[in-house]
């Protein structure tokens, strides 16, 4: 019971900085920008309407709660848009190009890598010279800042490379463990949360909710923008001929240039928001790639699978706990794996 109500606490913080902050804000602002429209200031003016007062309440609250848990059961659907893998009318050709100048960007880190690993080799076979191993030393430092920041921003197989700065830097800490460990780390980890200790548990549903705070508010603002645009045609059609009329036409950007300055705002907030989510996501890759590394021991022992004496050892122990898992009857490489025994 006290595990349940624990969860149950979690839950209840998740949803309220993730998902919950970011829906009143976009009905705050909606009820602030669209009052001529909406005409919800009546309520605050009439000495006689704390009823309809009342009722206003509730219906914000009502409104907060429905796009709050709407967020929350879309939260993966939006992190896949955002990680380019929803390539939606119009913006399917966006995409396209997107993903064509990220991998450009890719191949042209790998060159640079592979330059300065080539130019060390060959360095590290003249070593006799005079010099060349200041030269290397310095050369080392370039070529493992070159190594990082190609780990940390685009995924080792170029296929995978994907559209956007949020989804390559997720991919490639999707990867990681793949290239360190030889597991797959998207179906392996369901079963490493289960032995994760609950601190640091915490610690990534802090980053996680940090995260989708940031992506919340991209896509609200976004939305807003577009309510603003809604609003823009509202005005004009009840401004005819405001494109023949100079008077007709003075109203209506007295009316509209608000919204005119709310949808700038807006996009300026989702553009805002977006580039503090691709640093907020790769703190998130961080502390995923620091779990395998702290607790994948904790779960080949949870599996009763015998600890490897070696590195080598581990990485041939999980690339066949990893055909089992993933391919089961289906591998073709698969080799025994010795359970412990019981202590």
């Amino acid at each position: 019971m006290g595990v349940f109500t624990n969860y149950l606490e979690r839950l209840g913080s998740n949803f309220l900085v993730s998902a919950m902050i970011p829906s009143l804000a976009l009905v705050v602002a909606c009820i602030l920008v669209f009052d001529p429209i909406l005409n919800i200031a009546v309520a605050f003016i009439d000495p006689k309407g704390t009823p309809q007062l009342v009722s206003f309440s509730v219906i914000v609250f009502i409104f907060t709660v429905i796009i709050g848990f709407t967020l929350t059961a879309l939260n993966t659907y939006i992190l896949k848009l955002f990680e380019g893998y929803v390539p939606f009318f119009p913006f399917g050709a966006l995409f396209a190009r997107r993903r064509n100048a990220h991998l450009q960007k890719a191949r042209s880190l790998l060159e640079e890598r592979d330059r300065l690993k080539n130019w060390i080799l060959q360095l590290e076979n003249n070593a006799h010279i005079v010099g060349q191993k200041l030269n290397v030393e310095d050369l080392l430092v370039q070529y493992y800042k070159a190594v990082s920041d190609y780990d940390l921003a685009y995924p080792k197989d170029l296929s995978d490379v994907l559209p956007t700065r949020f989804g390559n830097t997720l991919k490639a800490a999707e990867n990681y463990p793949g290239e360190r460990y030889g597991f797959d780390g998207v179906h392996f980890w369901p079963r490493l949360v289960q032995v994760i200790p609950g601190e640091y548990k915490s610690n990534i549903d802090n980053v996680r909710n940090e995260l989708s705070f940031l992506v919340n508010m991209s896509i609200l603002s976004m939305l807003f923008c577009a309510f603003c645009m809604l609003a823009i045609v509202h005005s004009m059609w009840t401004s005819p001929g405001a494109g023949t009329d100079p008077s007709v036409f003075f109203e209506f950007m007295g009316k509209a240039g608000r919204y005119f300055l709310a949808a700038f705002g807006g996009f300026y907030l989702c553009r805002f928001f977006y580039n503090a989510s691709i640093f907020s996501v790769g703190s998130f890759g961080l502390v995923i790639r620091s779990a395998f590394d702290l607790f994948r021991l904790d779960l080949l022992k949870k599996l009763g699978l015998e600890q490897p004496v070696n590195s080598i050892k581990e990485f041939e122990t999980w690339q066949s706990l990893n055909e089992l898992i993933v391919l089961g009857s289906h591998s073709l490489t698969f080799t025994k794996l010795d359970y412990r025994k019981e202590e």
